[in-house]
């Protein structure tokens, strides 16, 4: 039997029936190396690498990634639009994982390393991750990392973290003024005063939100795309209601805006045709 033989694109690296060896010695998976090679399904990254590129496996095949020791930066978009990919091991040695990183991919579960310092923007977003635990280690977390993650159930942050911590399954900043992301079982604690962008979106889960008299701000498409929410309770405390905030939310019934609101963003209650979570807005 023949063996089926393509090479990345750089022609530097060969796929041998889907499967890429990547020699021992090699310290860089350039950026766009394997971009749209869609017959990679298998790849084995030596200990040597430290850097993996900026969309260096692009809408590949791969099916699971096992990162090696020695890999301190996933680039932006590394693993993004992986169809396949359902698993991933990180390192102990990993510090970044950048924008982007594991967008799209069918991701159902990750442990992140107590090395890790940065999530990227929209990193894990749309993805199938059940839970996040996030290690002490992390000090930022970009806007909309955890977007669209429609199955997510619960958000755990290590109480020694200094930036973050978790209450009722939602990530907020140490100081409890922002609720940094959320899930559909998350409820929002009495002294929040803004809601970040991206928050909920496309969280399917989420049918009815009750804010506590103390938001003061919900920021840009907080809440867009959440498809099966139905009721809002809006705060005495509200001023601005950001761009998009319940774009696309189409079973919403429109809230009443408190008297306190003075901004309300472009198509904040705006609902359009198509689906949603097909270009992530940010």
């Amino acid at each position: 039997m023949n063996n089926m033989t393509t090479t990345s694109n750089s022609g530097r690296f060969k796929i041998i029936n889907g499967k890429c060896v990547i020699p021992q010695g090699v310290t860089e998976i350039a950026d766009q190396e394997f971009c749209k090679v869609h017959e990679l399904r298998e790849v084995v990254i030596p200990d040597s690498v430290i850097r993996i590129g900026e969309f260096a496996f692009d809408c590949t095949g791969l099916g699971e990634v096992k990162i090696p020791s020695g890999v301190k930066v996933i680039a932006d978009g590394a693993f993004s639009d992986c169809f396949g990919l359902t698993r991933v091991e990180f390192p102990d040695t990993l510090v970044s994982i950048g924008e982007y990183g594991f967008s799209d991919c069918p991701l159902r579960s990750v442990e992140f390393p107590a090395s890790l310092v940065c999530i990227g923007r929209a990193a894990f977003a749309e993805t199938d991750l059940v839970m996040v635990k996030i290690p002490a280690s992390v000090i930022s977390i970009g806007r909309g990392a955890f977007a669209g993650c429609s199955r997510l159930e619960s958000i755990l942050v290590d109480e020694k973290n200094p930036m973050y911590r978790s209450v009722a399954d939602a990530c907020l900043t140490r100081d409890g003024e922002t609720l940094v992301f959320g899930c559909m079982n998350s409820v929002i604690p009495d002294g929040v005063l803004f809601i970040a962008p991206n928050a909920f979106e496309s969280c399917t889960g989420l049918e009815s939100v009750e804010f506590p008299n103390s938001v003061r701000i919900i920021q840009d498409a907080a809440f867009s795309c959440c498809r099966n929410l139905k009721t809002v309770r809006l705060p005495m405390s509200l001023t601005t209601i950001g761009r998009e905030a319940f774009s696309n939310c189409e079973n919403l019934v429109r809230p009443e805006i408190p008297a306190g609101v003075t901004t309300i963003g472009d198509k904040a209650f705006y609902v359009t045709e198509g689906n949603c979570g097909d270009e992530l807005p940010f």
